[in-house]
């Protein structure tokens, strides 16, 4: 008899922990790689984030059915609908944690092994192309401990579940690093998450911050920042905002009230609210250099964005403490460099994925649907990209656009002779 195919599942996140749940439930041998030390490392690292959505979009039927049968409900099945959204780490220590615990997982999870690069046994890139024989060999996964050891494992099938939120843009015009980005940040000046304002207090009040990005994390940071402003004059922020109107992402009517909260909180201090933020509209990032005397300044140059490309506009030049640059997020697409996956030249998502969501009515993430595992097929057999990271810079992912993923990949494995 067969061995029925080992699956390798890279990520131990939401949509990670999903697939490995769904694997156990169909008997299949898998293994999760988690290249952190602990599960959900991603969302542990904006703990202090509050979410859109309640715990009903964020928890998957098969998840709360396993905890509950496991004797660890969910909190918020006593909450109405839409009143109880989680933070960050609320997540992690009612929901994941406990997932990556359930004994049908725990024992297959793999902590601190981080998958670098992915490919065939025997075969690069330019191999057997259109041949289907790429499926007969296994897969290859150079694995990276914490102590830095390197090992080969294989596997017969891929999901990666890897996400985007390790993978920050670059500050600089045009999506490139600005000349002196690199070593701003290797000097520790540039922060590319949401920083928790309320931990790091000291470490921020009475700074002048250069903030960039006005997408729902660039909101986030903004409304923090003026809080920390009320309560620590003398701190200044200067918030340089590529468009000249940004949208702030408002949907009508929208029924997640937190996400509309945000949106009138960034349009009110992008419109002048808070004294302690200077807008600059229609900007982006020239270049970074260490500022006069000493103290670990920076002097950034603004120039004014031209619409038409018509030569450089203005240039502005500020000095700042240091730099919040959240400018977005796109998975790390060199782990599978070697595999031949077809991807969007627009958004760096899988081809029909991608092709669906530009297809696809409306930009809010509650107007998405699944679109069926052919969507998620790529020219490598058996490797599939799950989760956020199939979006690539499409932001209308919703967690249970993820899970559906999930069912679809392994409804198609079993239906695979």
């Amino acid at each position: 008899m067969t061995a029925p195919p080992h699956v390798a599942i890279l990520g131990a996140g939401p949509i990670g922990l999903e697939a490995a749940l769904a694997a156990a439930e169909r008997g299949r041998p898998f293994t999760v790689y988690e290249a952190a030390e602990r599960p959900a490392a991603a969302v542990a690292a904006w703990g202090h984030v509050r979410l859109f959505s309640p715990w009903v979009l964020n928890v998957s039927p098969r998840a709360r059915a396993r905890l509950a049968a496991a004797g660890r409900p969910v909190p918020g099945d006593s909450v109405p609908a839409g009143d109880a959204c989680p933070t960050g780490a609320e997540l992690v220590s009612a929901l994941l944690w406990p997932l990556a615990g359930l004994p049908e997982i725990a024992p297959r999870l793999r902590l601190g092994a981080r998958v670098v690069e992915v490919s065939r046994d025997g075969l690069v890139k330019s191999d057997e192309i259109g041949t289907g024989k790429r499926a007969e060999r296994p897969f290859r996964l150079l694995v990276e401990d914490a102590g830095g050891n390197e090992r080969i494992e294989r596997a017969d099938i891929v999901l990666d579940c890897t996400g985007a939120w390790f993978s920050p843009n670059r500050l600089g015009d045009g999506g490139i690093p600005a000349p002196g980005e690199r070593a701003a940040e290797a000097a520790g000046l540039i922060r590319r998450h949401p920083p928790d304002l309320e931990a790091e207090e000291d470490d921020w009040a009475g700074r002048t911050v250069l903030l960039v990005g006005a997408g729902h994390s660039g909101q986030t940071a903004a409304r923090d920042l003026a809080a920390l402003a009320e309560r620590h004059p003398g701190t200044r922020v200067i918030w340089a905002l590529r468009a000249e109107q940004p949208g702030w992402g408002r949907v009508e009517d929208d029924s997640l009230t937190e996400r509309a909260h945000l949106a009138d909180a960034a349009a009110a201090l992008a419109g002048g609210a808070s004294p302690a933020i200077e807008v600059r509209r229609g900007v982006v990032i020239e270049a970074l250099e260490p500022g006069a005397g000493e103290g670990g300044k920076l002097r950034v140059t603004l120039r004014r964005r031209q619409e038409n490309g018509s030569g450089a506009g203005k240039s502005e030049t500020v000095e700042v403490d240091r730099v919040v640059s959240l400018t977005g997020y796109v998975g790390d697409h060199r782990l599978y460099r070697q595999l031949q996956v077809h991807e969007c030249y627009a958004t760096s998502g899988p081809m029909n994925l991608s092709a669906a969501l530009l297809g696809a009515a409306g930009g809010d993430c509650l107007a998405q649907t699944s679109h069926g595992a052919e969507a998620l097929v790529n020219p490598e057999p058996g490797f599939f990209l799950l989760g956020s990271k199939s979006y690539g810079r499409n932001a209308t992912f919703l967690m249970r656009n993820g899970w559906a993923q999930v069912d679809e990949v392994f409804g198609l494995l079993e239906a695979t002779p």
